[in-house]
């Protein structure tokens, strides 16, 4: 009999609650568009608002609210489809919003639902994303006692989460929102991210890279990488083509 080479360990109730999170894009059907966009003048608004008094924010909050504005002007994409292939439409956009915590040394993936971002304002929602920083990641007893049940429990449940829409937007939003913002190391190495979620309307902030301009100014322009990501059972690609152009047209004429 040969040697026995591996060890055999269960899974944590973290790694289940991932494994498990995965399993929702099975409701979904995701087309994305990748894109770039130029945020060098964004850059300068906020430089410029942060001299006169106007407060300080960050890109990313600006980026969050110009997609917040995008999705409150076309509401038919914040619509989530329950049982007997009826569409709930929402007024509100509840953003899952996906993000690493530093827990007991080790980085760790975790998430929030940050609520009614097309009611909020620009400095609401830097508020919001702030308050990222102090989240701790807890697993209640219940979910302890949930996660150790055997999967046909738990995929039953899922689907009756799933098929309840009103459920379904409390527990994860009815929209997704994701940054892992960073500099690419060289210009032509620019690469896009691909969000996976469960949600009608998706973002996600990528990658960028600052360009030298030949002008003679000694000036730089700031691309970043965005992937935008619509539900291809309740919408179609010229609603996506819309929201990329809303988007944009949102991000051009963005005001403190």
């Amino acid at each position: 009999m040969a040697d026995k080479k591996y060890t055999v360990e269960p899974f944590s109730v973290e790694k289940i609650m991932a494994a498990d999170g995965a399993m929702f894009n099975k409701y979904v059907k995701l087309m994305h568009s990748c894109f770039e966009i130029d945020i060098t003048d964004l850059k300068q608004k906020i430089k410029t608002a942060k001299q006169e008094g106007k407060g300080s924010v960050s890109v990313l909050a600006c980026l969050f609210y110009c997609y917040a504005r995008t999705l409150d002007r076309h509401r038919e994409v914040l619509a989530l489809r329950g049982k007997g292939n009826k569409l709930f439409k929402f007024e509100e956009a509840d953003a899952f919003f996906p993000f690493e915590i530093k827990q007991d040394g080790k980085k760790i993936l975790w998430h929030k639902v940050i609520r009614a971002i097309n009611k909020k304002t620009i400095f609401e929602l830097e508020d919001d994303l702030k308050s990222l920083a102090s989240v701790r990641k807890e697993v209640t007893p219940a979910e302890r006692f949930f996660f150790k049940l055997p999967w046909f429990i738990r995929n039953w449940f899922y689907n009756i989460l799933m098929n309840n829409p009103r459920m379904r937007k409390d527990y994860g939003g009815n929209v997704y929102f994701s940054s892992t913002i960073h500099s690419t190391t060289k210009n032509n190495n620019f690469a896009y991210g691909i969000p996976s979620h469960f949600h009608t309307t998706g973002m996600f902030i990528g990658t960028y890279k600052v360009i030298n301009n030949e002008n003679g100014l000694n000036t730089k322009s700031y691309l970043l990488g965005v992937t935008l990501s619509l539900d291809h059972i309740i919408s179609d690609g010229p609603m996506l083509a819309k929201l990329i152009r809303d988007f944009v047209y949102q991000l051009e004429n963005f005001t403190i």
